[in-house]
């Protein structure tokens, strides 16, 4: 699973393991999906549609028809299910949207641990505190990119769940957050973020150099999703491509929120993931929390 770190590249981070991207390299799932880190200039990949995926008639013909699957917290090769009766609100809205998930074919399924969830809001709390590593250009688009580097598990003292999901022959992650609104404002200054984003800045070139003063150059757009379901409150599509040509990969990141609760789906992979099969998909998992809480 994958913090989103925007404090300077365009990756996400994982709270533990993650799968690897076009050019190979291991990347994380965002845990913050508009995911931009120093520490992990490659990238994530994440999961495709098939061909009859707005169905949710299941993994044959599904969304999790192709690609690499979550490596983290808690796995199993069926629908995570929140058993226990006694569940928090969250649990239950991951474990609603893990079934709808599933029923589109993104059947291997990781529950991100506690343990994770901290250690995801302190990555995210340094990078906040720390982006010197990236530059940006143009420079004015640092602080509105930097700006979204959040996600609903990042919220301080919220109750907070989170499930990456994929299949055996999907080259890419899908992602549900779902945290208890412990400060609506934080929220608020998201969605405001994100269309700064997008309104300011929607192509921007960024460098990061890593720890061992390693330099790589993305070229980065980002633009609103298409998205139109009742639920959604905020669409994100970027896209990030190495500098001077390279695999590129796509994130579309959807959020909504109910009176008590906010929710996050997204998807990481290649282009298919902004298009409208996908679109819908992410629609209907997002529906699924929502309509849990």
């Amino acid at each position: 699973m994958a913090a989103l770190g925007l404090a300077g590249m365009l990756v996400l981070a994982g709270c533990s393991g993650g799968v690897s991207d076009q050019d190979g390299n291991d990347g994380g799932v965002p845990a913050n999906p508009h995911g931009i880190t120093a520490e992990n200039p490659s990238g994530s990949a994440m999961p495709t549609a098939g061909e009859d995926g707005q169905s949710g008639e299941g993994a044959e013909d599904g969304a999790g028809a192709g690609g690499g699957s979550p490596a983290s917290g808690t796995s199993s090769a069926e629908p995570a299910e929140t058993e226990a009766a006694d569940a928090r609100a969250d649990q239950a809205a991951v474990g609603a949207a893990a079934e709808r998930a599933a029923s589109f074919g993104f059947t291997n399924q990781v529950s991100a641990t506690d343990t994770e969830i901290a250690a995801t809001r302190e990555d995210a709390r340094l990078r906040q505190t720390n982006s010197s590593g990236t530059s940006v250009e143009p420079a004015s688009c640092k602080s509105p990119l930097t700006a979204v580097d959040w996600s609903p598990i990042l919220m301080p003292g919220a109750d907070a769940s989170r499930l990456d999901f994929g299949s055996e022959t999907f080259a890419g992650t899908g992602t549900v957050e779902v945290a208890s609104l412990e400060d609506a404002g934080v929220v608020e200054d998201h969605l405001a973020n994100v269309e700064r984003l997008v309104a300011d800045c929607p192509e921007l070139t960024m460098t990061v150099t890593d720890s061992n003063l390693q330099q790589s150059t993305f070229d980065f757009t980002a633009r609103t999703s298409a998205a139109k379901g009742d639920g959604v409150d905020s669409g994100l599509v970027w896209t990030r491509t190495p500098a001077g040509g390279g695999a590129e990969t796509t994130a579309h990141v959807l959020i909504g929120q109910t009176a008590e609760h906010v929710v996050m789906v997204s998807f990481i992979g290649d282009s298919e993931v902004a298009g409208e099969e996908f679109t819908a998909i992410a629609e209907q998992i997002l529906a699924a929390a929502e309509g849990a809480l």
